[in-house]
């Protein structure tokens, strides 16, 4: 046992620099910050969620989108028709919401490591929206389509409708809310990781939102500006997820 311990102690003193040096630079490579792996998965994510709003805004409205007042003939009607396309909104969006759920946790875990508050406050905002916007793609892709088809299903599929809606709303206004308070702290920042003009039509996409959910809970028919909304952040936070992830790249060389 002696001299095998000894030969396995010369093999290692005796590894090459070149070795070494190789295993260093894997080491690196597999190495990913935060901020780079949180801006790829909120880029990734956002871009199936603009995908889902697409595919929402094929679906009837009355069924796809919190539309006030509520008319029941239509949303069961608009549920049935466009059963096919809310599938595939559902299925895109919750797998969505996953990826960039990750993503705004690893961005705001990072900023809270570096002690931004506000703009911490505004990505655990955007967490919470993605997670109930979760809700509302499963509802919109497993249930409301199959529960409105069935002949006994009036009185379920009013209840899950009227949760769709306001879950809908209140994802909207958490991930406006959230937009604003992040990006606007982005933009005042010394170290920004988002160049201003997206910050900022970030930010009015976030407030366009909020309004738009605020006269919707109101009564306000507005519930097109909500979708739009939605749609419209969505793409533009696939490019601050890009711009995040090449800053911290550019950071760490």
């Amino acid at each position: 046992t002696k001299i095998a311990a000894t030969q396995q102690e010369l093999e290692m003193t005796d590894a090459s620099p070149a070795a070494l040096a190789l295993g260093a630079i894997r080491e690196r490579d597999v190495w990913v910050s935060n901020l780079t792996a949180g801006g790829a998965a909120v880029a990734l994510g956002s871009l199936g969620v603009t995908a889902t709003s697409v595919l929402y805004a094929l679906s009837p409205p009355a069924a796809a989108l919190p539309a006030q007042p509520f008319d029941h003939a239509l949303a069961l009607a608009g549920a049935v028709a466009g059963a096919r396309t809310m599938f595939g909104a559902g299925t895109v969006g919750i797998f969505s919401d996953i990826v960039m759920a990750v993503g705004a946790l690893l961005v705001a875990s990072e900023l809270a490591r570096r002690g931004r508050g506000i703009a911490v406050a505004g990505w655990i905002a955007i967490l919470l929206s993605i997670v109930v916007f979760t809700f509302v793609d499963a509802i919109a892709g497993y249930v409301l389509g199959p529960v409105a088809a069935m002949r006994d299903g009036i009185a379920a599929f009013t209840g899950f409708k009227r949760l769709f809606d306001v879950l809908f709303l209140l994802g909207t206004t958490a991930f406006g809310g959230g937009a604003m308070l992040a990006l606007t702290n982005e933009m005042r920042s010394a170290a920004p990781m988002v160049s201003k003009p997206v910050a900022l039509a970030g930010a009015l996409t976030g407030l366009a939102g909020v309004l738009a959910a605020a006269a919707c809970f109101a009564g306000f028919p507005l519930e097109q500006g909500v979708g739009i909304s939605i749609g419209l952040g969505s793409a533009v936070f696939v490019v601050i997820g890009v711009q995040i992830m090449l800053k911290s790249r550019q950071g760490t060389r």
